[in-house]
């Protein structure tokens, strides 16, 4: 597991991400809970959906706590999960405003939607995130997010 800029990235090649980070939540919300008293301290929690969609990450990720003893998510706590569905490439392409894109359908492979999140593509991510702030039509994973932004961003933003 690598730290870098406070951002845990899953070990490459050891099997799926998304098992990695579902298999991490009790120990980090566990972990932002025992520093309450930083109250601008948050968690984003990010794992694609897959084909499974958000309703079943959630329960995976509620199953972890389960499972580990810890109390289950509060509303009022700074914790949010993001389920991009199919992945985030799926956010991406949408919010960058491609025809089409549906969550049944990954795209991570798609060679004509490659250069909307190649590694230099910041054109890409300056778009994602204006049409971000528009909150235009979105896919439903992408509205699930909206809800979950609001636990972590400023008090009284939506």
């Amino acid at each position: 597991m690598l730290l870098r800029d406070g951002v845990w990235i899953a070990p490459s090649g050891k099997g799926a991400a998304s098992a990695w980070v579902i298999q991490q939540y009790a120990r980090v919300v566990a972990q932002r809970r025992s520093k309450n008293f930083q109250d601008r301290l948050a968690v984003l929690f990010v794992v694609d959906g897959d084909a499974y969609g958000v309703g079943a990450r959630l329960r995976a990720l509620e199953q972890q706590l389960a499972d580990r003893r810890v109390e289950p998510r509060r509303h009022d706590e700074p914790i949010a999960v993001f389920v991009p569905t199919w992945s985030i490439e799926t956010w991406i392409a949408h919010l960058c405003e491609k025809p089409g894109v549906m969550e049944s359908t990954p795209l991570k492979l798609d060679a004509a939607l490659r250069h909307l999140w190649e590694k230099d593509s910041k054109s890409s991510i300056e778009h994602s995130v204006a049409n971000w702030a528009k909150r235009q039509p979105p896919l439903p994973s992408l509205e699930h997010a909206y809800r979950e932004a609001a636990r972590v961003g400023p008090k009284g933003a939506s």
